[in-house]
């Protein structure tokens, strides 16, 4: 099949309407010029517009060259081009790397080019090859079934025309019609792992050096093949999994289509546990989440799942699992909605991360300190009542309940812990957002709050450390907060608080009502830096 062969086999699968437009991203490399050339010569029996997109990443200093050559190309063939130049340097985000950085500015602009001329789709120039190196990527990685499906030929409103084509197809057709593309350097760069699977990973799999090109065609066929397969088995795994777990899709305000997802919560526990983040990927695909919940949640699920009636966790992302009757509803939490209640358990000594709260609670045995006969708003020394060292023990951290008690320390009796934090100045919507540290249904801290009384050191050599850290802004409630009396404290606590979490022992007990409280986590992951906004696109017309 040649090129004009495959680009006709795609438009009857997906046919346009007269005068639709179809955006085109185009670099001006090999790739993208053969799909823009190849377009070109079938547009107008199809009664089609097209429209150039080229972006300039700005990661090298012969990268606006590269534009102006491109946008040579783009008039030769009669295209109208839209450029724009956004410099990955400026517009990466915290933690991204420069590769993904491009790719997400890459298809951020692609999109505006595509509301902004009313197309339909955006075609991209990817091909069997780059299918090859993907499924190769995955497997590196440790990808699962879907994640082997690679690159869709149809992803929203992203379409991928030329994935059954070689390169080699589409660099014939190239130099056929007489252009001459404009390569970028970056494509060869070995520290890029997609260029390292090209060149390095693919030829060594078939030989090392002096590597047959048809040995490696035929080896990149298969892998493509392999991803067919993958995208043809999914739908039907995906049709008898949503049959076994009863998924029901209601019209509803929690998904972002507007769609409410559920599944019969029996049929969820029944299933053989591998099964269960199947199970839930679906239903966060049919609700319209862009990732699945992590494992730790998924687990925390199938926890919760087997043994009553309750069931709410936080699933990340703003997504939320809540039982409603016999079925577990998939829910969207809004921005400023109250959070969903949540439970999870913690073997101790260990970790667990509540990313809804941005936050990570650590509990581990250590030798008794200073600070924690004081306090502190972000950490704890408890007296907890677990196996002996070398022996699994549990806690529960979980969000507020109705009825919740619990005797804070120095008090002569238990309260109602909504009257406590009433007290302390926390704000109703921060109520929820509370991560209760527990053993065996009783509450032990509270953080920023006060201990339990129950549960203070009284002369004890060891202590279990509670922590918890990675939380955004903080601000004080109901007063400033104020500064610690020692090195120790401040470093971690970021302000002492001695009057609601210290441990004073046998000696003298300090009232709850004392002190300055700080207030809860805040929902998400904290503030990322300012963006800057987009550079102006620039149309060259014909």
């Amino acid at each position: 099949m040649d090129l004009l062969e495959a680009l006709q086999a795609f438009l009857r699968r997906r046919p346009p309407d007269p005068g639709d437009r179809l955006v085109v991203a185009f670099s001006g490399g090999g790739d993208s010029t053969a799909l823009l050339w190849g377009l070109t010569r079938l547009a107008p029996s199809w009664g089609m517009q097209l429209v150039a997109a080229h972006l300039d990443h700005g990661m090298d200093a012969a990268s606006a060259a590269r534009a102006i050559r491109a946008a040579g190309l783009a008039r030769r063939l009669g295209v109208p081009l839209v450029a724009a130049r956004r410099a990955v340097g400026v517009h990466r985000r915290p933690g991204e790397s420069p590769e993904a950085a491009a790719r997400r500015i890459r298809y951020e602009f692609l999109e505006e080019v595509r509301r902004g001329c009313r197309a339909r789709h955006v075609a991209t120039a990817h091909h069997r090859d780059d299918q090859a190196e993907t499924v190769l990527l995955r497997l590196r990685f440790g990808s699962g079934l879907r994640g082997l499906t690679a690159i869709q030929e149809e992803a929203g409103t992203v379409v991928r025309p030329l994935l059954a084509l070689p390169r080699a197809t589409l660099r014939q057709a190239v130099a056929a019609a007489g252009l001459t593309p404009v390569e970028d350097p970056g494509n060869h760069d070995p520290r890029q792992p997609r260029s390292r699977m090209r060149h390095q990973v693919l030829p060594a799999l078939v030989g090392l050096a002096g590597v047959d090109a048809v040995d490696q065609a035929r080896l990149a066929a298969d892998l493509a093949h392999l991803a067919a397969r993958a995208q043809q088995a999914l739908p039907a795994l995906d049709r008898r999994l949503a049959a076994a777990i009863g998924l029901r899709v209601e019209t509803g305000e929690s998904g972002e289509s507007g769609e409410l997802v559920a599944a019969d919560r029996r049929r969820l526990a029944a299933l053989p546990p591998p099964l269960l983040p199947f199970a839930l990927a679906l239903l966060h695909r049919r609700a319209g989440a862009r990732h699945p919940a992590s494992l730790a949640a998924a687990r925390e699920l199938g926890r919760q799942l087997r043994p009553g009636p309750r069931v709410a966790c936080d699933c990340g992302a703003g997504w939320r699992w809540q039982a409603a009757g016999e079925m577990l509803r998939l829910l969207r939490v809004r921005p400023g909605e109250t959070v969903a209640p949540f439970t999870y358990t913690l073997e101790v000594p260990g970790e667990l991360a509540i990313p809804e709260l941005a936050v990570t609670i650590r509990v581990s045995r250590r030798p008794v300190e200073a600070w924690m006969l004081r306090g502190a708003p972000f950490r704890a020394g408890l007296a907890l009542p677990l196996p002996e060292p070398g022996r699994p023990g549990r806690v529960t951290v979980r969000s507020r309940r109705p009825g919740d008690r619990l005797r804070p320390l120095g008090a002569p009796g238990s309260r109602k812990l909504k009257d406590l934090l009433i007290d302390r100045g926390v704000p109703r919507r921060q109520r929820d957002r509370l991560p209760l540290l527990c053993w065996a249904g009783e509450i032990a801290w509270v953080p920023g709050i006060t201990i339990d009384h129950r549960f203070r050191l009284t002369g004890e050599s060891t202590a279990y450390l509670v922590e918890m850290t990675e939380i955004g802004e903080m601000t004080a409630i109901g007063g400033t907060t104020e500064a610690s009396e020692t090195s120790e404290t401040s470093e971690t606590t970021l302000g002492a608080h001695p009057a609601s979490t210290g441990n004073p022992g046998r000696k003298s007990v300090v009232s709850d009502s004392e002190g300055t409280s700080l207030p809860p986590p805040p929902s998400g992951a904290a503030r990322q830096a300012e963006r800057v906004g987009p550079a102006p696109l620039e149309v060259a017309e014909l």
